[in-house]
């Protein structure tokens, strides 16, 4: 089943993908995120996240490797 999950302040909720019912949140001042294939509300919530997450991570991974090549490279520039 096809979830829409909608975002207000750091609240999210998962509705079934239908467009009137998704609409009148839009109107109640949520916001679109993403539409996920999952079987409850709960499943496409942690979805969600985790996606979230695993987009994050990599920039966070890359800059933790960035900062030792960097301070490595200036070290051996500079003596």
């Amino acid at each position: 089943m096809d979830f829409y999950v909608l975002k207000k302040n750091e609240e999210l909720v998962a509705i079934p993908a239908d467009e009137q019912h998704c609409k009148q949140y839009l109107d109640n001042g949520y916001y679109y995120v993403d539409k996920v294939a999952a079987c409850d509300e709960n499943t496409a919530i942690r979805q969600t996240k985790s996606q979230y997450q695993r987009n994050l991570r990599i920039p966070l991974m890359a800059f933790a490797i960035a900062i030792p090549v960097l301070f490595v490279t200036w070290w051996q520039l500079t003596h």
